[in-house]
């Protein structure tokens, strides 16, 4: 998630901090891939996929199989998969999705800066992670909405390449991105038996980051509905076990967590102060006053966000949430956005993945023939910030509904982020209404220790959990791997937070 006046000057860092880029003559427009194979369901949704691993990209481990390409439901309806086997009993380990946020941001950025089977170097390699999450669980990313990364509706072809074309207005709200997901995923699972036998176990976890705050409760609540309509035999489909959800450093509640920015932007717990005392009192009234952030927020809750007129309260809203409370730490221009304790133009982690994914060896390994791009993720995110997305408040009550169903719910906050920063995070989980509230807000913390280090510290009753690591900034499996794959190997093996089993 970046902010609004942001978005084209981080998208203009991807050639400050990546390695020499191959020129279009070297690289030519893209290809059409060869040795694509195809597999197709009775009502005509296909997969056109590849073995990138067989080739040695990413994912080199003997054994393992991943797949990558599209999950195609129509001629307009093209996403980008890329799926990782466990490294090890895969058909005995669950199948874990994984979404970045944004709006507009690709999974690809968790796979290869967080927490997938590899990283890219500066020389645009391979290099293996041992921290990646399929050591613990099948994973799956997906790049979404349509539009985002090689995704497309349709495409353009110039001198300058191949690109993705999507329209801002066919997923703009995280709760059509829901149901786009729901169908490619249940495609994904309906042809998993000719496309892997491994796949075999439906224990299903969802984790995502950022404007996963929003994507999280949306997503898992709708998904969680329509698996009990296929359980009950109303509807056709795949039934999932519905296992975990867990956040990382997510915009949940914008209402509750936008006074946490100027608070955060003084009073963290690194010692930084990034704004003037001036600044802060100014964003501090700026949520407070008559027809301020507050106000406007709880008109756009009140209003039909259903209509074009409910849609401008709510975008207007955000606008000057953003504008008037946010803003004035990247005013600033000292400290980062997505770790306060690096300068602000810096850009961490680096992004030479975004290189690597334009090589051509990679995309004829990957089975696609689209140049990847940021240029039309921004389209995504206009259509979420035109429709207000951004200030809806249903997300929070879905979480709420999703504890109440017994699943294990993870908020996990990287403790240097400004953008979605811990105070915010923290006070959405002790806002969270659900039965072991008293006892969760009353329960103090517990150190979150891995082989003997503590990592950070975590507050959890039953299947609630609110955790900060320490030493982390937004992308927190990029700060501290070890314990992020601990981390997510205690919640998905319904093991206590604070220690494990030992």
């Amino acid at each position: 998630m970046a902010p609004l006046s942001l978005i084209a000057g981080l998208f203009a860092l991807t050639s400050m901090c990546s390695a020499r880029k191959p020129t279009l003559a070297e690289r030519g427009i893209p290809v059409d891939p060869t040795g694509v194979m195809t597999i197709k369901s009775s009502q005509g949704a296909e997969i056109r996929f590849k073995q990138p691993g067989k080739a040695g990209i990413c994912e080199t481990a003997e054994g393992v199989d991943d797949y990558s390409g599209y999950i195609s439901l129509d001629e307009h309806t093209n996403m980008f998969f890329w799926f990782f086997e466990a490294r090890e009993k895969p058909s005995e380990k669950p199948l874990t999705l994984w979404l970045n946020g944004g709006p507009g941001s690709d999974s690809m950025i968790g796979l290869f800066q967080e927490l997938g089977p590899c990283n890219i170097t500066e020389d645009l390699k391979s290099q293996w992670n041992p921290y990646a999450w399929n050591e613990e669980s099948n994973m799956l990313f997906l790049s979404q909405p349509i539009g985002v990364g090689f995704s497309y509706e349709t495409t353009r072809t110039n001198a300058n390449g191949r690109y993705s074309l999507v329209n801002s207005t066919t997923t703009n709200t995280s709760h059509a991105a829901a149901v786009g997901a729901w169908h490619i995923l249940q495609t994904f699972l309906d042809l998993s038996p000719q496309l892997d036998p491994d796949i075999s176990n439906f224990t299903f976890n969802l984790w995502t980051e950022s404007y996963g705050g929003h994507y999280g409760p949306a997503f898992y609540n709708y998904f969680y509905k329509q698996n009990e309509l296929i359980r009950s035999g109303n509807v056709t489909g795949v039934e999932l076990t519905m296992d975990t959800l867990g956040i990382i450093n997510g915009l949940i509640d914008e209402d509750i967590q936008a006074p946490y920015y100027p608070e955060f932007a003084t009073n963290n717990t690194y010692g930084i102060k990034a704004i003037t005392d001036e600044a802060y009192t100014k964003a501090k009234v700026a949520y407070n006053t008559t027809n301020g952030c507050h106000e406007r927020l709880v008109a756009c809750k009140n209003t039909d966000r259903t209509s074009v007129a409910g849609q401008k309260i709510c975008s207007g809203a955000i606008s000057y949430c953003r504008s008037y409370v946010e803003y004035p730490y990247y005013n600033a221009g000292n400290a980062g956005v997505y770790d306060i304790r690096h300068p602000y133009s810096d850009p961490t982690p680096p992004e030479y993945f975004i290189d690597y994914l334009n090589l051509a060896s990679t995309q004829e390994a990957l089975g696609v023939n689209i140049n990847y791009t940021s240029t039309n993720a921004g389209t995504v995110y206009t259509g979420f910030t035109n429709t207000g997305d951004w200030a809806y408040p249903d997300f929070l009550a879905d979480l709420e509904e999703i504890i109440g169903w017994g699943v294990r719910v993870a908020l996990v906050y990287g403790d240097a982020d400004y953008i979605c920063n811990w105070f915010g995070g923290e006070a959405v989980a002790l806002a969270t209404k659900w039965v072991g509230q008293e006892e969760f807000v009353r329960q103090e913390y517990s150190p979150f220790s891995v082989n003997g280090t503590e990592y950070g510290q975590v507050k959890e009753v039953d299947n609630f959990s609110f955790t900060r690591i320490y030493e982390a900034g937004h992308e927190v499996p990029y700060y501290q791997p070890e314990a992020s794959l601990e981390l997510f190997k205690r919640i998905i093996g319904k093991q206590p937070i604070a220690q494990g089993w030992y």
